[in-house]
């Protein structure tokens, strides 16, 4: 779709908007690519850096070095000085081209990250005006469906909204920050060339019953009938409307002509985009199965394809997944859950599926997961929002994090003892007792709020971002051999890096510098609260399993260093040409670990 037949007049960005989403980007990047130690921040007074590049430009600003080496810049400090003239940074663009050296890029990878740039800072400036006057606490009320709509996204990713392959009319329509429903196109596919799996209590009839009332089921059944379709025959399919005419309805065109996937047309209730651009709540029923779709456009490193590998295994590893959370006492006291995947389908293409190689994309492009919403696991008196949601903050710079913390009624130490113990201990859990690592970051994670205090989470997203640890675990025996067969295995210390980099790098070192802007609790004690929730965690768990000693020693989340994992340095390195698998991040030089610290430094508060 084009801006031309998008039926809609362009918004244009006021000079206000712009230069604030320019300056935020430009300390972002500032910020993450010198944690990630491609630029170097020479401190020229105390809070008071410089990053000189070799393009005779260098950037000033102030900022506070956090218990992460990572530093909490000032947007409104930050400067650009180039021939002697200094002014205020509100060019991103400029900045990229500035540091283009330093980051050592070709003129191709630059030429692209200028375009994701373009495009991050369009639905950024959106985002400021969605968002203007809505306070943190109006925020913190929404329902979490509405509330993504209106989040910054992925703290880590520099040029977090880049989707190449989308202009303005697929931004407008099929953005998170539209916040407009979607209405999707519907296949029939023959079995015989997917792969699909379904939970026993979801037959695809009730999958149906999940994205259509009684009128549209019966406007579907006339549309099947005058094309002679039946559901024993087919299989049911919704594809994304762009992903349907960019990419399905050419490359799947022989499928197509041979009768073994039928188009049905657009039917059933729309559905909003979440903050993951491929993942859709139901507009009108928020309770109703989200569905995963394949959407073939780069954004934050990847193509937001599915791989199919999982699609068959999906709903049993997920029904054990929630089994164990219902068995464990650990996990069940802490009320942890699990989002089914009650059913998937995958339709490899006939043709790259031969190519050793191929790039990734072409192997994840029609397919999709259903799984269950948040909101059909909030029992009366709870709600759901995204972990990631924590840290988003309105025009004063209060965060929602801040806004539940204070109409709680509990104090920030407290508030966070909920939350460590209802989300991070869980995750740990899982590792030490069962050998499942989760790549547990801002949007896997869901929290279930009682009276704005953390009751519960909930776990999804196990295609690709659950792995097992080497060696056996007798306590996962009754994992399903479907899943078993295609699950990773890693080393204990590997996996210990999706609790450490997935949730502490990607969530809890953005909320610990946040809280201490905003609260005043420093970043130690945030930090050694955490360590004394796990502690207390670890002694429970050897009360009532006395080999635990072991376990907490291979995955040792105490010990003094962890690596420092770099997603963007990656995407530099790397380009945007075309590879047969996912990008894997880059290492960096070791973190001092803050739960080592927190054992190792006394406290002067007595905490």
């Amino acid at each position: 779709m084009t801006e031309a037949n998008s039926g809609t007049a362009p918004t244009q960005p006021t000079e206000h908007d712009w230069e604030r989403a320019n300056t935020a980007l430009i300390a972002k990047s500032l910020a993450e690519l010198c944690y990630e130690e491609v630029l170097v921040a020479e401190q020229v007074t105390p809070g008071k850096y410089r990053v000189a590049l070799a393009s005779g430009a260098h950037y000033e600003f102030a900022a506070r070095e956090t218990i992460w080496t990572w530093l909490d810049i000032d947007c409104a400090s930050v400067q650009r000085s180039y021939n002697g003239q200094r002014t205020a940074a509100v060019d991103a663009a400029q900045f990229f081209v500035d540091a283009g050296e330093d980051l050592a890029l070709s003129a191709a990878t630059l030429g692209n990250l200028l375009h994701e740039t373009a495009n991050t800072l369009a639905a950024d400036t959106a985002l400021l005006e969605s968002r203007r006057g809505i306070t943190a606490g109006a925020l913190a009320k929404l329902p979490d469906e509405k509330l993504q709509c209106l989040l910054d996204g992925h703290p880590k990713a520099i040029v977090n909204k880049g989707r190449i392959g989308w202009g303005a009319g697929e931004f407008a329509h099929y953005g998170t920050e539209s916040g407009a429903g979607v209405g999707l196109v519907w296949l029939a596919v023959k079995p015989g060339v997917a792969v699909f799996g379904n939970h026993r209590d979801w037959d695809f009839a009730c999958l149906l019953e999940q994205s259509m009332d009684k009128s549209e089921l019966q406007r579907l059944a006339r549309g099947c009938r005058s094309h002679g379709i039946t559901w024993d025959e087919y299989l049911p399919l919704p594809v994304h409307p762009w992903q349907w005419e960019r990419h399905i309805r050419h490359n799947y065109g022989g499928m197509i002509a041979l009768g073994q996937i039928r188009y049905l047309g657009i039917f059933g209730d729309e559905y909003l985009p979440q903050v993951s651009l491929r993942t859709l709540s139901n507009l009108k029923r928020p309770a109703a199965l989200h569905l995963k779709l394949p959407l073939t456009v780069l954004n934050t490193s990847c193509y937001r394809g599915i791989p199919g590998q999982y699609m068959a295994c999906g709903p049993a590893l997920s029904q054990w997944m929630q089994a164990l959370c219902e068995e464990d006492p650990q996990l069940k006291m802490r009320e942890t859950g699990v989002m089914q995947e009650v059913a998937g389908i995958h339709v490899p293409h006939p043709h790259h599926e031969q190519v050793a190689g191929t790039p990734y994309r072409y192997r994840e492009m029609l397919g999709v997961t259903w799984r269950e919403s948040p909101v059909s696991h909030c029992g009366t008196g709870e709600r759901c929002l995204m972990a990631g949601a924590l840290l988003q903050c309105d025009d004063h710079g209060r965060s929602v994090a801040g806004a539940l913390i204070e109409s709680s009624g509990l104090g920030p130490r407290d508030w966070l003892q909920n939350l460590f113990d209802r989300v991070v201990v869980p995750l740990y859990h899982l590792l030490c007792r069962y050998g499942v690592g989760l790549v547990a970051h801002g949007q896997n994670l869901t929290l279930v709020l009682r009276n704005d205090v953390v009751n519960g989470v909930l776990l999804k997203d196990f295609q690709g971002d659950l792995r097992l640890a080497e060696g056996h675990f007798p306590e996962r025996d009754g994992l399903p051999p479907s899943a078993d067969r295609v699950l990773s295995r890693l080393p204990a210390a590997h996996l210990t890096h999706d609790l450490y980099t997935g949730h502490f790098v990607s969530v809890l070192r953005y909320l610990s510098a946040q809280l201490e802007r905003e609260t005043g609790l420093e970043e130690l004690d945030f930090y050694r609260s955490l360590a004394g929730v796990l502690r207390r965690y670890q002694e429970e768990a050897r009360s009532n399993w006395p080999d635990m000693d072991e376990r907490f020693a291979s995955f040792d989340i105490f010990r003094p260093a962890m690596e420092r994992v770099c997603i963007n340095r990656v995407r530099l390195q790397q380009g945007y040409d075309d590879t047969g698998e996912r990008p894997v991040p880059a290492i960096g030089t070791p973190l001092e670990n803050p739960l080592w610290l927190a054992d190792h430094q006394p406290s002067e508060q007595g905490f």
